[in-house]
């Protein structure tokens, strides 16, 4: 008996010995903190500039509309490249609200159809919420009525073109769609960001998946829409000079620089805690971290893109090599998000692609 007591005593010391020594488990990563510095201090206040830069541009448009001059041009052409850049802040955030009102498509689909806004001019009869609209509205549509010729020219047509009328009420009721689908996501934004910031779980359904797999699709957006479909990556090689955003304008290379920016801005949460923080977290005290590798990597974009030059419409033929540089470092981006970050925590990329990366 004395024996088996002493075994039993033994056993005991050991296993609270043992319980002594365990560190104590690491408490899950904050997804819910995540989101809501997200939603609170990234994306409510990306919308909010966004939807201030178009009322702004709504305000500019009637000043030109009201007296066609060369000073109220050059004000109206600032203040729509001005509006284009924020609106680079707030597409990657293609759900919920924005899903709902389809402001991505209805404020950003180019190439823009010119003879369609031709027609509109000349019949002064459309519908701009209808289907064979899409492509006649939004940024691209301004950018073509803004900035398709000389400003002397542009002036004439809103001021002695026989078609002037029509002309200045097509470009006010573009500039009001878009202000008043902008204002819509706002005020669902800020009346109620509950939702997002509740739904903090890793699984398909959770805020954290639905913002990442929007986060990738914008990503993949600007490799191929901004870049490599106008530079010729899937037409075998024929470059598509007119299909470059902000074609009109020439500003395709500023709008993608502020596209990675806006970006960059998600991945690292503002000033407060983002994706970056999440990666670091789960990968714990490390020399080299994925993190890091993708900031770089934002970083590298921008710098291959300033080496491009503009206009871009022209670059992808004359300097294609510095094109598909630019392409090459979003492609590497894009590889470092969509497969290690995924991979590192967990989430699932639930939209088809056929592009293979």
């Amino acid at each position: 008996m004395k024996l088996k007591t002493r075994i039993i005593f033994l056993s005991l010391v050991l296993i609270a010995s043992f319980g002594c020594d365990k560190e104590p488990d690491k408490p899950d990563f904050d997804r819910g903190a995540m989101l809501y510095n997200l939603a609170s201090n990234v994306i409510k206040p990306s919308i909010a500039e966004s939807a201030t830069s178009i009322s702004d541009l709504e305000s500019t448009t009637q000043t030109f509309v009201a007296n066609p001059s060369q000073s109220a041009l050059d004000d109206l052409q600032d203040d729509f490249i001005f509006a284009y850049k924020k609106f680079q802040h707030i597409k990657p955030f293609n759900f919920g609200a924005f899903e709902d009102y389809g402001i991505v498509g209805a404020l950003n689909t180019y190439p823009t159809d010119t003879s369609k806004i031709k027609s509109n001019i000349t019949s002064g009869s459309y519908n701009l919420g209808s289907v064979e609209n899409v492509q006649a509205i939004g940024f691209p549509a301004l950018d073509y009525l803004l900035f398709h010729t000389n400003d002397v020219q542009i002036i004439t047509e809103f001021t002695t073109d026989p078609e002037s009328a029509n002309r200045k009420m097509l470009l006010t009721e573009t500039v009001t769609k878009m202000k008043s689908e902008i204002e819509l996501a706002q005020t669902q934004w800020d009346s109620d960001d509950t939702d997002f910031i509740a739904a903090d779980g890793n699984d398909v359904g959770g805020s954290t998946s639905i913002l990442f797999n929007a986060f990738v699709m914008d990503i993949e957006l600007l490799k191929n829409a901004k870049i490599g479909i106008p530079a010729g990556n899937q037409t075998g090689g024929t470059t598509l000079p007119n299909y470059v955003e902000a074609y009109h304008s020439q500003s395709s290379i500023e709008l993608a620089k502020e596209s990675i920016s806006g970006l960059k801005n998600i991945f690292v949460g503002g000033t407060g805690i983002g994706f970056e923080e999440y990666i670091r977290d789960v990968e714990g005290e490390i020399e080299s971290s994925l993190a890091d590798q993708i900031i770089s990597k934002f970083d590298q974009c921008t710098s291959s893109l300033n080496s491009v030059g503009t206009p871009l419409s022209d670059k992808v033929d004359s300097d294609n090599a510095a094109v598909q540089s630019a392409f090459n470092e979003v492609k590497s981006l894009v590889t470092l998000i969509k497969t290690d970050m995924s991979s590192a925590l967990g989430l699932l990329i639930t939209f088809q692609d056929n592009d293979g990366d």
